[in-house]
């Protein structure tokens, strides 16, 4: 019989494609929890943007990059920019005047110029995704809430593109609390990418998890594709990186699967004996 597991699965470009889970990917989740496994979606998106009827599938939600922890109905952590680092931050971003959204658990929250942007990249007010669990790109439009001013607003991470400067500049002018990365939802460009706290990553989120679970490291699987999952693929005892993720995530994997349209959640689980 295989051993009980704790699976952190990512979701954009692993559990799902533009935002919509393969409903064999939904079934084989469902499966392994039936057979006693617990399964965590582990994002980098805010809770806010995670569908209800994606984040029903799981036994509890790692999100905005290990920021937010939530284990069954119990949120175990919330970790957003302290308020003087966050004023900082959206003084930075006028500076360049980059269209940006700021994450938190309840909302994207962007100013009138960034959520016309917003829009016109996802494609109109109702965008349609592919067949699957959520709705796409309106899960992100459906969270958007408009304000002239931001500077009060409390946040856990930044997401932004259209930036004159590389993403890694903006990080450097607002200080060492802050690192960057590119953005796995949007583009490769070096003006794009998320801005978030120097100290919070999908690793510790992880570890939060399994201690309250009084599991061990050894008994947990990472399942990813982004830089962002590096440190929970190095912390995992079986790390499970995408076929054509970066040469740092591959390095650090056990094993190889396809991606959301290869089914690779399915290829994974069955390969741990959990279906």
């Amino acid at each position: 019989m295989t051993p009980r597991r704790c699976v952190f699965i990512d979701f954009d470009g692993t559990l799902a494609e533009r935002g919509v889970v393969p409903r064999e990917h939904a079934e084989a989740v469902q499966r392994a929890r039936a057979n006693g496994h617990l399964v965590l979606l582990c994002t980098g998106r805010p809770a806010s943007i995670v569908a209800p009827e994606v984040a029903a599938l799981f036994d509890g939600v790692v999100a905005s990059a290990g920021g937010y922890l939530r284990l069954g109905q119990e949120v175990l952590h919330d970790e957003r920019f302290p308020a003087e680092l966050g004023r900082r931050t959206v003084e930075v971003l006028g500076r360049y005047d980059p269209a940006f959204v700021l994450e938190s658990p309840e909302a994207l929250w962007c100013t009138p110029a960034s959520a016309r942007r917003i829009r016109a990249r996802m494609g109109g007010d109702s965008p349609a995704g592919p067949a699957g669990i959520g709705s796409g790109p309106a899960d992100i439009l459906a969270a958007v809430r408009v304000r002239d001013e931001l500077a009060d607003r409390s946040f856990a991470k930044i997401s932004l593109w259209g930036s004159p400067v590389p993403i890694e500049q903006l990080a450097d002018e607002i200080g060492p609390e802050v690192g960057a990365l590119p953005n796995s939802i949007t583009t490769e460009d070096l003006s794009a990418g998320e801005l978030h706290l120097s100290t919070v990553d999908k690793a510790d989120g992880m570890r939060r998890v399994i201690e309250r679970l009084d599991m061990g490291a050894g008994e947990t699987v990472a399942i990813g594709d982004g830089m962002n999952d590096l440190g929970m693929l190095r912390a995992a005892g079986t790390a499970i990186a995408v076929e054509g993720s970066p040469a740092e995530i591959l390095a650090a994997a056990d094993l190889v699967v396809p991606g959301p349209a290869g089914l690779g959640i399915v290829r994974a689980l069955q390969r741990l004996g959990m279906l």
